[in-house]
């Protein structure tokens, strides 16, 4: 806290994002792998440097009964885009209410986290292990379901469990 982030031709570096949300959570939280309840993501070739949080973890920074996603992930490097991407898992069957709800407010969660002048891209991914009904799917095409950050809406990416998280983080 009370760091000073330098910037190239007025923006924040990739990793100076990923510094500063280090720097506003406690290491406790920080995790090495992405998975809960038997559904997990793959890390493997993610935009290095990177801070996956465990928004499950009591060090977190979730507020006592706020509702929240699983992980927040924020990652970039210094010649690509830096992606703030929250992260809900689910088994068994995933409904439209538990990932919009769950992601909005990790969407929330990182807002606080990330500086304001971070220009970065946002992603937001429900994980499934299978079994997902097709009105599901078209429910959270519709605009009104989309996640909002600052300012911006996008969709819900929707992965499988063991998928890699970067077959969600494509321009």
């Amino acid at each position: 806290m009370g760091r000073n982030f330098q910037s190239h031709r007025g923006r924040m570096m990739p990793s100076d994002v990923v510094d500063a949300v280090k720097s506003k959570t406690c290491p406790e939280c920080h995790a090495t792998r992405c998975s809960d309840s038997g559904c997990s993501l793959s890390l493997d070739g993610v935009p290095q440097p990177y801070v996956l949080i465990s928004l499950e973890h009591q060090a977190s920074p979730v507020k006592e009964n706020q509702p929240h996603c699983d992980y927040l992930f924020v990652g970039g490097n210094d010649a690509a885009t830096c992606w703030v991407v929250p992260i809900e898992l689910t088994v068994g069957k995933p409904s439209l209410n538990k990932f919009t709800t769950q992601l909005t407010a990790g969407a929330a969660i990182a807002n606080d986290l990330v500086p304001a002048n971070a220009d970065v891209t946002f992603r937001a991914v429900g994980v499934h292990n299978g079994g997902i009904h097709r009105s599901v799917i078209e429910h959270l095409r519709r605009k009104a379901n989309y996640i909002r950050f600052r300012g911006n809406s996008i969709a819900i990416e929707l992965l499988r469990c063991r998928d890699p998280l970067t077959k969600a983080l494509k321009q």
